[in-house]
């Protein structure tokens, strides 16, 4: 949506989508290390221009039915609520600036000095964890800004830039 209200198209080149197993995921989301978990990796575009390289694993007891859409420009979120029935309610989300690795660079198309946001995400539906999510953001092409007020209190704003 960010990058939509600054007037460039966003859509995305799918890498991989499958079920694979990840120990370590599973763990994060409270599940057996050998669960099957649906992968969605994807390279997020502002206009022409590598945004972010996204990284999903959900359950694949709850999001097999993903298995059968086209992420090149459609909502994730969406595509669980309207295939699945599930709606993410809230998460945690934990973001540090990073040295892209060479692969990751390269995926980005940036330069080997630049950073990005690393973005870890669990997300849970009705109190149960159903998304973990890894995003590389480009530091040269995305920012954040805060809002803050006395009713809602602190609140990071992401922000596209061109």
């Amino acid at each position: 949506a960010a990058v939509e209200s600054a007037g460039l198209a966003q859509n995305s080149v799918v890498r991989a989508l499958d079920v694979r197993a990840d120990a370590v995921v599973a763990e994060r989301l409270d599940l057996e290390g050998s669960t099957p978990l649906v992968y969605l990796e994807r390279l997020r575009l502002a206009g022409t221009e590598p945004l972010a390289l996204d990284r999903v694993w959900l359950p694949a007891s709850i999001a097999r039915p993903l298995l059968a859409v086209d992420f090149s420009h459609t909502s994730l979120y969406g595509e669980l609520r309207a295939r699945t029935g599930v709606s993410l309610d809230h998460g945690t989300e934990q973001i540090r600036a990073v040295l892209p690795t060479p692969a990751e660079r390269r995926q980005l198309r940036c330069d080997a000095d630049a950073a990005a946001f690393s973005i870890g995400r669990l997300g849970h539906a009705s109190g149960v964890p159903v998304e973990w999510r890894h995003t590389l953001v480009r530091g040269d092409r995305f920012a954040l800004a805060a809002e803050f007020s006395g009713r809602t209190g602190y609140q990071l704003v992401g922000t596209h830039k061109p």
